[in-house]
């Protein structure tokens, strides 16, 4: 009976995003699709605390975490997918040959230069939010309703408190970590864009 739901399911999701007539706006007519990764929490019985144990739970607690990547295309679901809530986030998108002319749309939990270098590597787009403790380094940009400062080469940290007011709308560098192969790791280098917008209420 669980084959047969699965295979239900799969076959829906497959039918829905076939037979869908949407399209993206004028502005993203030059992407395939427009696509939403996230995963949210569904608590379980207790009696299942073996098989799904819950993450920080004070006493006997079960839970799973449902993974989903929603198509603005097809509206709806591309892909369902459970996992134990300790699962981290990072081990739910699996990015490959499909990401290509797509942009993705992730929240903090997936954000990882490793990941954005795949995205990329596919022909793909993503938007994030960006992390506090990622530093790139500034390698071109314009400051869109400010006074125009020189910040080419330093590093984002450094430059933010200089800039007042404004939008800044930067090519920057990260330098990241590649997965170990032979017990050697590499670093490597890659170039995304970045943009910044001031709010006034937090500075």
């Amino acid at each position: 009976m669980v084959a047969f739901l699965k295979a239900c399911v799969a076959h829906g999701i497959e039918h829905l995003a076939a037979e869908s007539h949407g399209r993206l706006s004028s502005k993203l007519s030059g992407f395939n699709d427009l696509l939403i990764q996230d995963n949210t929490i569904i608590r379980l019985h207790e009696k299942l605390a073996k098989k799904w144990p819950a993450v920080r739970a004070r006493k006997a607690a079960a839970g799973v975490k449902m993974s989903l990547l929603i198509s603005a295309v097809a509206n709806g679901p591309k892909t369902v997918a459970l996992y134990g809530e300790r699962v981290s986030d990072m081990h739910t998108l699996k990015i490959g040959p499909w990401i290509r002319d797509r942009i993705l749309l992730i929240d903090l939990g997936f954000f990882k230069h490793n990941v954005f270098a795949k995205i990329d590597k596919y022909g793909g787009y993503f938007v994030s939010r960006h992390k506090k403790n990622s530093n790139p380094v500034i390698m071109s940009a314009q400051i869109v309703r400010g006074r125009s400062i020189n910040i080419i080469g330093k590093h984002l940290n450094e430059i933010l408190p200089m800039i007042k007011r404004g939008v800044l709308d930067a090519e920057v560098e990260v330098n990241y970590k590649k997965r170990k192969y032979a017990g050697k790791q590499k670093h490597e280098t890659r170039r995304f864009r970045l943009v910044a917008v001031k709010n006034k209420e937090e500075n």
